[in-house]
């Protein structure tokens, strides 16, 4: 295998830039030192706090920057980054709604919903959640509490037989 003289640069520089990278990342490198809070450096923060606020007094703000101004020091009442609780109604386990059945007397129509005989605006024995809308295809259940809708759709009762 012939090696050209160009192959041979780059072949150099790799290994060069591979070395320098493993060295640097597995010399040890000291802790960076953190600067100690002094009573003299805590006073002098204050002083500086202090002399930005009156700083702040001198110009004349509009009734919403004040706003901004007066309540930037103030707790969070909710964090905006924090993750939020899952809602109950949300993960509804679909599993146990089986719509079954569908019955339609003249403009009346009827649900199956786990072996009971449902209307629109019925709510569930289970609680929680009312029938929205009946079809032969599938069936809607809205959150009584949340106001969410779950579609759940139709299942052939041979399909429990067995279960």
């Amino acid at each position: 295998m012939d090696v050209s003289k160009r192959e041979k640069i780059l072949l150099g520089g790799m290994g060069a830039a591979i070395l320098g990278s493993a060295i640097y990342l597995l010399w040890p490198s000291p802790p960076p030192a953190s600067p100690e809070m002094t009573p003299q450096r805590l006073a002098d923060s204050r002083k500086a706090a202090e002399s930005q606020l009156q700083a702040l007094e001198r110009v004349q703000l509009s009734p919403r920057e004040l706003h901004a101004v007066n309540n930037s020091q103030q707790p969070w009442p909710n964090d905006p980054l924090a993750p939020k609780p899952p809602d109950p109604e949300a993960a509804v386990d679909r599993d146990k709604f089986h719509y079954t059945g569908f019955i339609r007397i003249g403009e009346r129509s009827l649900a199956v919903i786990n072996g009971r005989e449902y209307q629109v605006g019925e709510q569930l024995e289970s609680g929680g959640f009312e029938v929205a809308e009946i079809s032969p295809e599938a069936v809607v259940l809205s959150g009584v509490a949340r106001k969410n809708t779950v579609r759940i759709p139709y299942q052939d009762p041979s399909f429990f037989i067995g279960r």
